[in-house]
């Protein structure tokens, strides 16, 4: 199954509402399955970045996580900044004595998740079922409309100037700017105003 690692959201309804992100994350059954998710979602993440994570990715006194960015086929380290409430969630899983359906107390190997990509598509369309989330747009549900609704989301709470587009477009591994702006259109009219009359000032060079 393909990662859609440099597709935009070509479907401008193919991302997920806070209140449907929150519905997904509260109809999961276990530790594992809730942070793959979490991580999906709050760090804007791509399937295959999550599943390469290993334990000395977890930089726990900088609240960062080392993730491989897929740039150009070829995963590029860089550092990104991670919230509390997903830090937490690590350390209960990779420190605390828990013991879930569905989850072995003793990890294999040193990945956090030794899991398939298959997986993670099955069970995010199980964990929707339950929440009542089937389809969003006009695609099914899948992993990366997680990583389209951090996009969105950031674009209308946090995106102030083209300084804020440039470091998401920085943390969510884009190599082009373009393909930031992209999420613009779900921002103010001032704001799309801007990245605007930026390529307008490129068409004319």
């Amino acid at each position: 199954m393909a990662d859609f690692a440099a597709e935009t959201m070509k479907d401008p309804r193919g991302y997920l509402t806070v209140e449907e992100v929150k519905r997904l994350l509260d109809s999961t059954t276990n530790l594992r399955d809730l942070l793959i998710l979490q991580l999906l979602y709050r760090c804007g993440r791509r399937v295959s970045e999550v599943l390469l994570l290993k334990k000395e990715d977890i930089l726990w006194d900088d609240k960062k996580i080392i993730f491989n960015i897929l740039k150009r086929k070829r995963p590029v380290k860089e550092l990104k900044p991670v919230d509390d409430s997903t830090m937490k969630l690590l350390d209960l899983y990779i420190n605390g004595n828990v013991s879930l359906r569905g989850i072995r107390k003793k990890m294999s190997g040193n990945l956090l998740f030794p899991i398939t990509r298959q997986y993670v598509f099955k069970m995010m369309r199980k964990v929707g079922k339950r929440a009542g989330i089937t389809r969003v747009g006009d695609k099914g549900l899948h992993p990366h409309h997680l990583r389209h609704s951090f996009a969105v989301h950031q674009v209308r709470n946090n995106i102030k100037n083209m300084d804020d587009l440039r470091q998401l477009q920085m943390y969510m591994g884009h190599a082009n700017l373009s393909t930031t702006a992209h999420y613009m259109q779900y921002s103010s009219d001032d704001l799309r105003g801007i990245v605007d009359g930026m390529w307008g000032k490129k068409e004319k060079k």
